[in-house]
C-alpha cells in the first residue's frame, strides 16, 4: 500500500507540474513585441542624438546618431562575453564628396583591436564606351563630361519606428539634384525597399536625377574610391548571398585577420523602372587605394543599391538559442514527454509489485 500511495502522489505532482509549466507557457509567448526604448536629447539647434536599444535578438547593437549641416556619425554596439565592441561609420560631405570613414573596435580586460577603411563617391563621368566593354577605361573610352559632387545640401536626418526596428535614414544631395545618397542604418536586421540590412552595415541607395547625357550613345559611372591600409579582394560572392540575405551582389572586400571590411553593390539597377546589368571596374592606384568604377546606361532616373559594413560578425542561422529559451520555449512538450515517462514507470512497478 505504501508503495502504490508513493506512486500515486508522484503521478498527482507531475500532473500538476504540467498545469503549472503549461500556464508558464502561455505567458512566456504572449509577451508584447514592442520592447524597444528610445531616448532623443536635442544638444544644439542643428545637431540631434538619439538612441535605439532592444535586447530581445543577440544581434540587436544600441545605436547613437550624431547628424549636423556636413557630417553624420552612426555609432552601434554590443557588449557580450566580457568584450564591448563597436561599429562606426562616419558621413562628411563637401569638396572631397561623400566620405565614409568606416571603424570597427573591440575593447576587452586584455586587449583592445581597431579596424578602418574609407569610402568615396566622387564624381559621374559621361563617357563613350570606345571598346564596348560596358565599364568605364580612362586609357581607352572617351570622357565627354564630368559631374564633380562638391556642392551639397545639408543632411536632413530622419528616424522611423513605425515597424517596431527603429531605422536611422540620412539624405544626402548635391545643390544641383542631380546625384543622391539616401543611407539606412539600423540596430537590428531590417527590410528597406526590399534589401535585408543587417546591424553591421549601412545600406545606400544611389539615385542619379536627371543627368544631362549630352550624347544618345553614351554611358555613365559612378566613381568610387576605396582607402584601406590592408590588402583588398574582388568578391563575386558576399556573405549576404552566403546566408540568403541578398541576390547578385559584388564587392571589394579589406581582408583582415578575424573579419573583413567590405563595399559591396547589387549588379543590377532600376533605369527608368526597368532593371538593367550594372558593370563594375577595379583599378588599384596605390597600394592603398582602388578605384571602382560603377556603370549604367541613360536614363533619367537611376536607382542602385551599394553597401558598406563588415563581414563575419553576426550571429545567424546555426547560432543556438539561449538554453532558458530553448527551454521555455518547449516547456509544454518536454512537461508531456515527463509525464508519460513516469506514468509508464508507474504501470510497471505496479505490475511487478
Amino acid at each position: 500500500m505504501m508503495k502504490h500511495a508513493t506512486l500515486n502522489k508522484a503521478i498527482l505532482v507531475m500532473l500538476l507540474f504540467l498545469v503549472v509549466s503549461s500556464a508558464m507557457n502561455v505567458n512566456a509567448t504572449t509577451t508584447t513585441e514592442d520592447e524597444t526604448e528610445e531616448e532623443t536629447e536635442t544638444t544644439t539647434e542643428d545637431e540631434t542624438e538619439t538612441e535605439d536599444d532592444d535586447d530581445d535578438d543577440h544581434n540587436d547593437r544600441e545605436v547613437t546618431v550624431t547628424v549636423n549641416s556636413t557630417y553624420a556619425e552612426i555609432e552601434s554596439e554590443l557588449e557580450s562575453g566580457g568584450t564591448e565592441d563597436s561599429f562606426k561609420i562616419e558621413i562628411s560631405v563637401g569638396l572631397d564628396g561623400v566620405e565614409f570613414e568606416v571603424e570597427f573596435e573591440t575593447e576587452s580586460a586584455i586587449n583592445e583591436t581597431e579596424r578602418e577603411f574609407e569610402v568615396e563617391f566622387d564624381e559621374l563621368i559621361e563617357y563613350l564606351d570606345v571598346n564596348g566593354n560596358g565599364v568605364y577605361d580612362d586609357e581607352v573610352d572617351t570622357e565627354i563630361q564630368t559631374l564633380m559632387l562638391v556642392s551639397f545640401e545639408p543632411i536632413v536626418y530622419t528616424y522611423d519606428n513605425s515597424t517596431g526596428v527603429p531605422i536611422h535614414t540620412f539624405q544626402i544631395l548635391t545643390t544641383d539634384g542631380v546625384f543622391e545618397a539616401m543611407v539606412y542604418a539600423t540596430g537590428d536586421f531590417a527590410n528597406i525597399n526590399g534589401s535585408v540590412i543587417a546591424p553591421t552595415q549601412v545600406k545606400i541607395d544611389v539615385l542619379i536625377h536627371d543627368f544631362n547625357f549630352t550624347e544618345s550613345a553614351s554611358r555613365l559611372a559612378l566613381k568610387v574610391e576605396l582607402s584601406a591600409t590592408l590588402e583588398v579582394s574582388y568578391d563575386d560572392e558576399t556573405e549576404d548571398e552566403e546566408e540568403g540575405r541578398a541576390i547578385d551582389e559584388a564587392a571589394v572586400d579589406v581582408l583582415m585577420t578575424d573579419l573583413n571590411g567590405f563595399f559591396s553593390w547589387k549588379e543590377s539597377a532600376e533605369i527608368d523602372g526597368i532593371t538593367y546589368p550594372v558593370n563594375s571596374s577595379i583599378h588599384e592606384v596605390t597600394a592603398t587605394e582602388q578605384e571602382i568604377y560603377l556603370n549604367y546606361p541613360q536614363g533619367s532616373e537611376i536607382i542602385h543599391d551599394p553597401k558598406i559594413g563588415f563581414e563575419n560578425l553576426l550571429l545567424v542561422g546555426s547560432s543556438p538559442l539561449p538554453i532558458v529559451q530553448i527551454v521555455t520555449d518547449n516547456i509544454l512538450p518536454i512537461s508531456v514527454g515527463l509525464a508519460i515517462v513516469l506514468v509508464g514507470v508507474a504501470i510497471i512497478f505496479k505490475r511487478r509489485s
